[in-house]
Parts: structure tokens; sequence; C-alpha cells
């Protein structure tokens, strides 16, 4: 369903500080998820007619209208829309106030949540998180491994202080600072200890085609990359695929089939160390963008974080 347009003749109040109670920030964003009324005062253990009044009196002290009374429910206008984006903003930032004071009460110094991409787990990211964890043992520190495209997201909703990856193809950086690492990230081959092809002499990506290819899902920035490499050789269409950002669903599938898979040189170079891959000796043609530090500029650093990036900025 598209979203309406503000009626033209509506012109908002002109307002000092916005004055809006934190039942009405619970009742937009429950709005925005159900867009019904009804639905949206269950889900805060409320009546009907209190919600409708809670946004009424909200609509009344901007004055316009932020949503659109329809049959089977309600659509927000483009000022509907504004608000949803705010209250969902100010409920992600409370309940990380509220982490940050639970763990506090606990006795830590602090917390940062870290999304990161893969690769720079084995090294960069391992050294700066011990180094760091050794001088500040009291300050927890969160990390979530994904890929590029669902952290940026999450960064950009509250759910990270910081991200370590790469920036999607057209996404809005308008809001980040982005400080790229040095040098772009290679991609390596690998597949099971012992596999036939390990030591295979002149081997091809060719070669590979009648093989299962294990890649991350569609719409990461290294699938994407990835494909484009096999698709100037044709390759892409015919592949047989798993699709998997786990690590560890990678690595067990690998060491019970034939199948190969597409991962960071870090990744490889540190399951390799330990007898678990095999990297095998064929070049993939693709260049990866660089990877990088993503933080929001519209939120402060806190103390801990600013010491993690130096940490990170040092390895």
């Amino acid at each position: 369903m598209s979203r309406l347009p503000p009626d033209s003749a509506q012109v908002p109040a002109s307002l000092g500080a916005l004055k809006i109670s934190s039942r009405q920030i619970t009742l937009l964003n429950a709005l925005g998820e159900f867009a019904n009324l009804r639905r949206a005062a269950a889900a805060m253990h409320t009546t009907q007619p209190a919600a409708s009044l809670l946004l009424q009196q909200l609509e009344e002290r901007l004055g316009v209208r932020l949503f659109e009374r329809l049959p089977r429910g309600m659509q927000a206008t483009l000022y509907g829309e504004v608000m949803i984006r705010y209250a969902q903003n100010a409920l992600h930032e409370f309940e990380h106030a509220q982490a940050q004071i639970t763990e506090l009460a606990r006795g830590a110094r602090g917390l940062v949540r870290v999304g990161s991409v893969m690769g720079p787990v084995p090294g960069v990211l391992t050294k700066a998180v011990l180094a760091y964890k050794r001088d500040h043992p009291k300050v927890r520190i969160s990390l979530e491994v994904g890929t590029s495209d669902t952290l940026l997201p999450a960064l950009l909703r509250g759910d990270f202080d910081m991200v370590v990856g790469r920036l999607p193809d057209q996404s809005d950086s308008q809001d980040l600072n982005i400080e790229l690492f040095e040098g772009g990230e290679q991609m390596r081959v690998i597949a099971r200890a012992g596999h036939p092809l390990a030591n295979a002499a002149g081997l091809q990506l060719a070669d590979l085609v009648a093989l299962t290819w294990i890649l991350h899902p569609i719409g990461s920035p290294m699938r994407r990359r990835v494909e484009s490499a096999l698709q100037a050789g044709g390759m892409v269409q015919s592949l047989d695929i798993v699709e998997t950002a786990s690590i560890l669903a990678t690595t067990a599938m690998l060491e019970a089939s034939e199948m190969i898979a597409v991962v960071p040189d870090d990744v490889a170079k540190h399951y390799a160390r330990y007898g678990m891959v095999a990297i095998l000796p064929v070049e993939l043609p693709l260049a990866m963008a660089n990877l990088g530090v993503l933080t929001l500029r519209s939120r402060p650093n806190s103390v801990a974080l600013d010491t993690l990036l130096h940490y990170l900025r040092a390895q």
C-alpha cells in the first residue's frame, strides 16, 4: 500500500520544543508495526478509545494529520512516517540506555555493541578486542557477525554502536562516519582438507563448475561481487549453490562433502591453519570494496566506543 501525501491545506503548527509523552511514542511505534488502532492499543495494554485520544492529542499538538483512518486499518501520512521513525529511534535509544544502566549496575564500566562482517574477525578485530579487554576488563563488548546488508540497517536503527564492514552498493551514507581500512579484501575458494582438487596443478574456475558452491545470501555485497566475477566466466547460471552467512554451517558442510566455498582470505587462512579446510590453488578475479569502520554521525560516541576505535586504528 503506497503512502498518502499530506493534505496540502495542512500547515504544521509553529512549535517550540516538541512535547510528546512516552505513551505516545509507544503508540506511534505500535501503529507503525500494526497499522491498526485496535491491535496497537492491545500491544500497549490499553483500550482503543484511550489510544485514539493519545493520537488525537498529538495530532492537535502538531497541527497535522498523522494517519488516515481507513475501513481496514490506518495508513500513515508523510507526517506520520516522520513521527514513526522518530518513535522507533527513541525506543531504540531507551533500550540502549536501559542495557547500559543494567551493565553499570553489575559493575561494568560501559558497553560497546559491535557488528562485523566475517573477514576482519580472525585478524584485526580479534586483536583489537583482546588488547582492549586486557586494558579495560570492566567494559562489556557485544559482538555480532553478519553481512553488511543486514548490519548497516541495524546500525541505523541503533542496534549497534559501530559496524566493521563495507557500505552496500547504493546505500545512503549521509548519517555515517566511515573510516576505511587500507587495502582491499581478497577472497579465497576453500574446500575440505584432503579435497581432490587441493593440490591440482593449473586449476581454473571453469574446473569447479560441476561442484556445489557455498555462497553468502543474495543481497550481500560479497555475494554480488562473487557473482560478478563468476558471471564474467559464464558460470553463474549453471552453478549449484547453497546460501548461508554462517561459517559454522559452511565448515560443517565442507567437511562432510566435496562442496567448495568462497570466504575472505583471513578466514580461509584461520581455518587452514588448524587443518579444517584447504585453500584451492585458484584465483578469483574480483575486487572487494574496502572494509571500514562505520558509526553514526547523529549519535555522540561514548568514551568506551572511542577507546575501542583507537585500538582498531592501532592494528
